[in-house]
């Protein structure tokens, strides 16, 4: 667990002294630096004035006549503007006397400081953006939270900011917060010697090599409700928040380690981080809370954000579907990535064209891993194959993904960034099947990974012109083919194709329904304006409706001479709980103004699904490469 810091003196008042005190502090080199020290940052959590905290930057020694200071466009993973200078109010800077510096402010995320040689410190305020979501598009797991004593998630680039030409410098934070709330994050905290305890309050310090560090390490301070486990060299943190109290982190202590276990064991060898965080924030979804749910991943940690709400049950259920995605991030882009991510411009950004290997592979393990690792059945593994498929056409499927990727950021490609969990998986299966066949089955997407993983790393990025090059030469010619022909190009990808290789095609299940209504879907909807009852259009009605010549838009008048209205719509639910198989029914319809009645018998009402499924009459090459495949 993380220490804390025990001090009275506010981390500003340190700061100079710690310059030569924390060991590791030296700043990283870089050809645009103008300043050797550390940039040091103080959030204060304990004194909120209107919903805001303060923050308060100390510098030392610029060598330049003006300095801009920015807080993040876009952060890594959100893929939109986000624009965190909109949250900030109040900006000030101050030479070592204490007199204001003028400053002038540029769009939403820029300061422009003249003077900057007498610059020694920036103040400013910050505000959170859970309070406040009707108001802006950032996405809650994406954002900040600040509850007075209760709750801050710190997602650190909303806060603090960089100065031009100074990203790669070393950063020193202090978080001065309530001695009752306890930091969550997977830094390490930095311990200096020379602090003061006081009943109430308590300062953390950290220490980041760069701004890069920075932005990529979340924190959320909270009452500890929190549980850490080891798996196979990695120690997992998970803390939650309710405000409630209704959802302990040691009643979802033994799903998570289930999940994470299965995750290292289908990667194998692929070890590149020792801690990993899961920060569940839990919404009360009113109206000045949080109400974005899902994940923002971080190379060592994930924010999530999910309806306090939620059961025991479904909120397993929910955390399994974030972790089994979020958790393969610690593969890439963490250990693989390109430039444009190693050296992200947060106002200017480029971004890279391999979205389909940062998410695409990434959710592509989170399903093959639930099936090698027997979490799921193959039926289900199929369904969610098929569910992808289904939802990829939802968006423009000629649209060339690196293309997307490379314009994530605008239209029309933004409204497609979706499309990367679905057809982006659905292109690492396709490789997946290609590299399976072409090596007899004992070479696959993941040995893939782990090649590239060896060839470049954290620290060693890859060009993104290169990439497809790089994959060819360590895996098939045809690999590069594909990805050319579907992934640069345009081209639909016959998914057909692909999963008859491993001998799966289409079937129909037919599966049990209710006479008017399947799976929440009803059949019929009652008519406010007429009052009447009429068949739903555009839905696959049961066979009991299909028999008895049912089409939508028909008005329903009467069953067996009983009228039914959108008074008393609800009769019909309990009414057919009567029925006997083999009676006569008649019903009475209005279609086109006409009066017609429908005469059948009583059947088993069912509903035709359409599945994958594995082919009865598959080969013997078939049959072994599926089991291969998904470690059958």
């Amino acid at each position: 667990m993380l220490k804390t810091i025990k001090t009275t003196i506010y981390p500003i008042l340190l700061a100079i002294t710690l310059f030569n005190m924390v060991v590791g502090c030296k700043a990283a080199q870089s050809e645009t630096k103008t300043n050797a020290f550390p940039i040091v940052a103080s959030i204060d959590l304990v004194h909120i004035v209107d919903d805001k905290v303060k923050v308060e930057i100390t510098v030392n020694n610029f060598d330049t006549d003006t300095i801009s200071y920015y807080l993040p466009k876009v952060v890594p993973g959100t893929y939109q503007n986000n624009n965190y200078g909109k949250f900030i109010e109040d900006f000030k800077a101050f030479d070592v006397l204490g007199n204001p510096i003028y400053v002038q402010k540029y769009g939403d995320n820029r300061w422009k400081i003249n003077n900057a040689r007498r610059v020694q410190k920036i103040t400013y305020w910050v505000h959170d953006t859970f309070d406040s979501e009707s108001t802006h598009d950032v996405f809650s797991p994406t954002g900040s939270n600040i509850l007075e004593n209760k709750n801050f998630v710190l997602n650190l680039y909303a806060f603090v900011g960089y100065f031009d030409g100074l990203k790669e410098n070393t950063y020193h934070l202090f978080i001065k917060h309530p001695k009752a709330l306890k930091a969550s994050t997977s830094l390490v905290e930095t311990i200096s010697e020379d602090t003061i305890n006081t009943p109430n309050e308590d300062v953390d310090l950290f220490v980041f090599k760069r701004y890069a560090d920075v932005a990529d390490n979340p924190i959320m301070y909270s009452s500890p409700n929190r549980v850490t486990f080891a798996v196979n060299g990695i120690d997992v943190l998970v803390s939650l928040y309710s405000n409630k109290e209704s959802h302990k982190a040691t009643k979802i202590m033994e799903q998570m380690e289930r999940v994470i276990r299965a995750q290292k064991n289908f990667l194998g060898d692929i070890n590149s981080t020792k801690k990993y965080s899961i920060l569940l924030y839990l919404s009360s979804s009113k109206s000045d809370d949080a109400k974005g749910y899902g994940a923002l991943e971080h190379n060592t940690s994930t924010i999530v954000v999910l309806p306090e709400s939620l059961s025991p049950e479904k909120l397993r259920e929910a955390l399994t579907d974030v972790v089994s995605h979020e958790f393969f991030h610690i593969v890439t882009p963490l250990t693989i990535h390109a430039e444009e991510i190693h050296n992200f411009d947060y106002n200017n950004p480029k971004m890279s064209e391999h979205l389909w290997l940062y998410e695409g592979t990434t959710e592509y393990f989170s399903l093959l891993f639930q099936i090698t690792q027997g979490l799921i059945t193959k039926e289900i593994f199929l369904e969610r194959v098929l569910g992808k498929m289904e939802a990829s056409k939802k968006f423009d499927n000629t649209m060339s993904f690196t293309t997307m990727s490379k314009n994530i950021l605008v239209e029309p490609y933004r409204k497609n960034y979706r499309n990367v969990y679905e057809k982006g998986a659905l292109i690492s299966m396709c490789l997946d099947i290609i590299m399976r066949e072409k090596s007899g089955g004992s070479y696959g997407v993941l040995d893939l990974i782990k090649n590239l993983s060896n060839k470049f790393g954290i620290d060693m990025p890859f060009k993104d012109k290169e990439l497809i090059k790089v994959i060819k030469e360590i895996s098939y010619p045809e690999i590069s083919e594909f990805l050319q022909k579907h992934v640069v190009g345009n081209a639909p990808i016959d998914y057909d194709f692909y999963l008859k290789k491993v001998g799966v095609h289409y079937g129909v299940q037919h599966l049990p329904s209710s006479y008017f209504i399947f799976e929440q879907q009803p059949f019929v909807t009652g008519s406010e304006a007429s009052k009447e009852v009429v068949f739903t259009s555009g839905i696959v009605y049961n066979s009991f409706l299909k028999n008895l010549g049912v089409l939508g838009g028909d008005v329903l008048l009467s069953i067996n001479d009983k009228k039914y209205n959108l008074k008393n719509i609800y009769d019909l639910f309990g009414d057919s709980n009567q029925w006997k198989i083999g009676d006569e029914i008649t019903f009475k319809i209005r279609r086109n103004n006409e009066v017609v009645t429908l005469k059948s018998k009583v059947i088993e009402p069912t509903v035709e699904k359409i599945i994958l499924e594995q082919d009865p009459n598959a080969s013997a090459q078939q049959i072994n490469l599926f089991k291969k495949w998904i470690n059958d």
